[in-house]
């Protein structure tokens, strides 16, 4: 009997038990559903009724909450996406103008212009050394320099040499006072006629005088200071040329780079297309930089080195750019 009591207590505790958990279990709240079926929807973000942000993928995303319409940061996901698509445009225009496309030819056209002649010796030693090589060059030369019966011989030699040509450089180069020389376009370019008869010209073919500018097939471009003199020289038939590379010197007359750097300068010039027309380039070197031994051997190796390599041609600026008159 006591047995019998003691089972049936037992029994008695264990169904108490069971609908104890079952009203635990109903009790449970579905907060969660909601959540999983929107995190899988097609925008793959869930936006959340009690707080004004979004959830992505269980993460908050601050660049795509919504915007409060006084709220000065509200635009900035759209201001950060245009900013990426202007970058993303700027970088694309950049690379369809990425400086000068080469030609197809493997000829490359050196124009080596020579300035300030005629002095002595340097524009002696230059001419000899250019002789030497049968290399074709410009000399740009100024009219009151062409003083004295040893330099009107050797201009007149120069002038009648099939390898040059001589070519104006003005008269007076400005006097060194450029800002001047330039405020007064007419008188500037009387002075360039001066030097045309002085110097017995016979190409139409100017530099103007400490100006980097440009004039050719009516295109003027370079220093705007001297955009008035080099229109006035066009409009009388003259091409007006400046340079792409200069072999810079130092005290007058000595030059910076050694024959090495600038055959260097040249070649990385000319591979990156870093000049006025494609496949050509020129050059402005200073006569006297010449004067001394020392440094007409490095015009002798710079002239040897790129003469011997069947990539590169020298030529008059009369021939300027040659690539326009060999395309099909």
């Amino acid at each position: 009997m006591k047995l019998y009591c003691l089972t049936l207590i037992l029994l008695i505790s264990l169904l108490s038990c069971k609908k104890e958990d079952n009203k635990k279990i109903n009790a449970i709240p579905e907060k969660n559903v909601t959540n999983v079926t929107s995190i899988s929807d097609t925008t793959g973000t869930h936006h959340n009724n009690s707080k004004d942000t979004t959830i992505h993928h269980g993460k908050k995303d601050s660049l795509t909450k919504p915007a409060h319409p006084n709220n000065k940061n509200s635009y900035k996901s759209d201001s950060v996406a245009k900013k990426n698509k202007d970058q993303d445009k700027y970088t694309e225009t950049r690379h369809k103008h990425k400086g000068i496309v080469k030609d197809s030819s493997d000829k490359y056209y050196i124009y080596l212009s020579l300035d300030d002649g005629p002095q002595l010796p340097g524009t002696h030693n230059c001419k000899s050394i250019l002789e030497k090589y049968n290399v074709r060059a410009t000399f740009f030369m100024i009219g009151v320099h062409n003083t004295g019966i040893v330099r009107e011989q050797l201009v007149d030699s120069i002038n009648n040499n099939p390898l040059f040509i001589v070519c104006n450089h003005s008269d007076t180069h400005a006097n060194n006072k450029y800002s001047l020389f330039y405020k007064n376009a007419k008188s500037a370019l009387q002075d360039f006629l001066r030097a045309e008869s002085k110097l017995n010209l016979k190409h139409k073919i100017a530099r103007l005088p400490g100006r980097n500018t440009w004039a050719v097939n009516h295109q003027i471009k370079g220093e705007s200071s001297a955009f008035n003199v080099a229109k006035k020289l066009d409009s009388i038939g003259y091409s007006v040329y400046g340079w792409d590379l200069e072999w810079r010197f130092v005290h007058s007359n000595i030059p910076v780079e050694s024959a090495t750097e600038m055959i260097k300068k040249v070649k990385n010039t000319l591979k990156n297309g870093r000049t006025h027309s494609p496949n050509s380039i020129v050059i402005l070197v200073h006569d006297r930089m010449f004067d001394k031994p020392q440094y007409a051997d490095s015009l002798q190796k710079f002239i040897s080195v790129l003469k011997s390599d069947k990539h590169y041609i020298f030529e008059t600026l009369d021939k300027y750019p040659i690539l326009s008159l060999e395309k099909n």
